[in-house]
């Protein structure tokens, strides 16, 4: 089996963002952020530039890592077993050019750095986001305001709980849905898990079944947040891996 190489580029944003919304149409916690809204699809132009100007966001604020091609992954990562009822919309073959694996990652405060490059891109953020301000219309702005009251809340918790500090923090991990369930996912992580040099990260799992997939790779669920409003309700998981110790070389 490959290895999911993933590397900080920030070109081809407008693939990587169609990357994030296929691999989250289902997720629950998305489903309940926009109850009324069709599932994000390629085709909704809106929903296009609202991720387009996410990712975008992810690059002024925080890292941008992506995969090679889903068809280039696709051939390293060969089917587990036989995938049914795949959309035309996922397959490889239909969307050749489409990234593979992505994902949207934040440094701790202490390693952010203002460059040059970094203030050019917040400077024409901020123009685009005056001339052409962009929202994913779908999303009840309550529900979404809870969530982020949530997310808070629970960086403050650690904070607080743990003392953790220069804590990483994984916003998105998307994996092409035509590519799911081949073991890309924890490839990916382990990937991610490198880069950050083994240091303190977490994440919110919105998915019961993921839980168990990211505790063997070393997160520990800390908080279980329960998100409700008119009778609808979804859960999410608060998971920390806290920082690998270094080995200590004997020899010396």
């Amino acid at each position: 089996m490959g290895k999911a190489s993933l590397y900080d580029k920030s070109h081809h944003d407008t693939i990587l963002a169609q990357t994030i919304s296929l691999s989250f149409t289902q997720d629950p916690l998305i489903r309940w952020l926009r109850p009324k809204a069709p599932l994000w699809s390629p085709s909704q132009s809106d929903i296009n530039n609202w991720q387009y100007r996410r990712v975008q966001r992810a690059v002024l604020e925080g890292v941008v890592l992506r995969s090679s091609s889903a068809a280039e992954l696709a051939q390293q990562f060969p089917p587990r077993g036989q995938q049914e009822n795949l959309p035309e919309s996922v397959t490889v073959e239909g969307d050749k050019d489409a990234v593979g694996v992505a994902a949207l990652l934040f440094p701790p405060r202490s390693q952010q750095r203002w460059t040059l490059p970094r203030i050019s891109l917040a400077l024409r953020l901020w123009f685009l986001d005056l001339r052409d301000p962009v929202n994913d219309n779908g999303a009840d702005e309550k529900r979404v305001e809870m969530l982020l009251d949530t997310h808070d809340r629970s960086m403050d918790m650690i904070n607080d709980r743990y003392h953790v500090k220069d804590l990483w923090y994984l916003e998105v991990i998307a994996v092409h849905p035509s590519l799911q369930g081949r073991g890309l996912g924890k490839s990916a992580m382990n990937g991610i898990l490198e880069y950050v040099d083994h240091q303190s990260i977490v994440l919110e799992c919105t998915a019961e079944q993921n839980v168990g997939f990211y505790a063997a790779l070393g997160f520990e669920v800390i908080e279980k947040v329960n998100l409700a409003d008119g009778g609808e309700a979804v859960d999410c998981w608060v998971m920390l891996r806290k920082a690998a110790q270094k080995k200590v070389d004997s020899s010396r």
